[in-house]
């Protein structure tokens, strides 16, 4: 070892220069490679710094980024989570005043004018300005909610007779009725809402429900009967003879044979009418005095030939020189007619009650055989000669 200070040789294990006196500082022994890397890693630092203030500018080390514990993140979301729930709850709160508020300034009186009460006031009020079509709706509104309403019931009906809904009408005034059978302002809107629908048949039945002769009175005054046929339509053989008749006082019938409207087309009826082999239909109709028509009624009828047979008469048809007896043979349940002048034995015959003697001189017998229904065989004529 050599002394720093003097440069003498200094052996080992000494403490001092043995020349001059200078203390000896031990040093351990390094690594060489651990000094090497010592002095870069001294070097770069130096270099980095020079680096920062190269341009003049400070340039800020990017500082690392901060872990955080589990016990900060918890903190801190549950902080966020908080803050989240009270907004939830602030927009949960204004909202549930937004619909309280809706409903007290909107639903509360929109309800109240929907009421059956109001309904029912707006509906009559519309009725008496004759806006019928929106009172109509009102008392449909009223009836669907309180459907045994008889006011309800018989507004919807009124109303739709008035909009000329005549159907819709008759239902339910019909409803009406059954709640108030006595209620003589219905009778008269169902009596004209059928003649407007031409269905005199429902009148009719309406008539036999009249509780009292003040409603029994209102059909003579809205209604004239209309005219009655002896015979309704059908099937019939042979001919047909059609009677019509009318319980109205001072009036009149027409009718029309060929599918005309007898209003019309009309031939006044004076005797009864003669059907033919075919088929006919057969309209017909009241005047009164007044000059106010009843309904039109038609029956349809189809006539066959008779099926009732030529008369067989005994003795034939000849020359007599001495009296004899003349028989006619009668089907059960028909009857015969004669004429010996040849006129028509179903007009002007005798009825065969058994035989008859025959007639002096030249005679044409006529007989004819008519059933039970008014239907008329084919007509036997013979030329009888007797001179005794």
């Amino acid at each position: 070892m050599i002394c720093k200070k003097c440069g003498a040789e200094i052996e080992s294990g000494l403490i001092y220069c043995p020349s001059c006196g200078e203390s000896i500082q031990l040093v351990p022994n390094y690594d060489v490679l651990e000094e090497e890397l010592l002095s870069r890693v001294v070097e770069d630092k130096e270099k980095a710094k020079d680096e920062r203030f190269a341009t003049g500018v400070y340039k800020p080390v990017a500082k690392p980024p901060v872990i955080k514990t589990k016990t900060e993140n918890k903190a801190s979301s549950s902080s966020t989570n908080a803050i989240v729930r009270n907004k939830d709850f602030l927009k949960k709160i204004a909202a549930f005043l937004v619909i309280v508020f809706f409903g007290v300034i909107v639903i509360i009186p929109f309800l109240g004018s929907h009421s059956y009460n109001s309904l029912m006031n707006r509906a009559i009020e519309a009725e008496s300005n004759k806006q019928y079509a929106k009172a109509l709706g009102l008392f449909e509104e009223a009836y669907n909610s309180d459907k045994n309403s008889f006011e309800a019931i018989y507004g919807v009906g009124r109303m739709y007779y008035k909009v000329k809904e005549y159907d819709k009408a008759v239902e339910f005034l019909t409803l009406a009725l059954e709640l108030e059978p006595d209620n003589k302002a219905i009778y008269v809107s169902l009596i004209d809402a059928y003649s407007q629908l031409g269905d005199t048949e429902s009148i009719n039945e309406l008539k036999q429900m009249a509780p009292n002769d003040e409603i029994a009175a209102v059909f003579s005054e809205f209604f004239i009967n209309p005219p009655e046929f002896s015979k309704s339509g059908g099937e019939y053989e042979g001919e047909l003879s059609l009677e019509l008749t009318s319980n109205e006082d001072e009036c009149q019938i027409f009718y029309t044979l060929d599918g005309k409207n007898p209003t019309t087309s009309g031939k006044l009826y004076s005797k009864p009418i003669k059907l033919n082999e075919g088929e006919t239909t057969v309209k017909a109709v009241t005047l009164n005095d007044k000059g106010e028509y009843s309904g039109v009624v038609s029956e349809t009828y189809k006539i066959t030939a008779a099926k009732v047979q030529t008369p067989v008469v005994n003795p034939g048809p000849g020359v007599y020189t001495e009296s004899v007896q003349i028989s006619i043979d009668v089907p059960v349940g028909c009857k015969a007619y004669y004429t010996w002048d040849g006129t028509n034995p179903k007009e002007f015959g005798k009825e065969y009650t058994g035989p008859f003697n025959i007639i002096q001189g030249s005679s044409v017998l006529s007989v004819v055989i008519i059933d039970s229904d008014g239907n008329a065989g084919p007509i036997f004529h013979g030329d009888y000669i007797y001179n005794p």
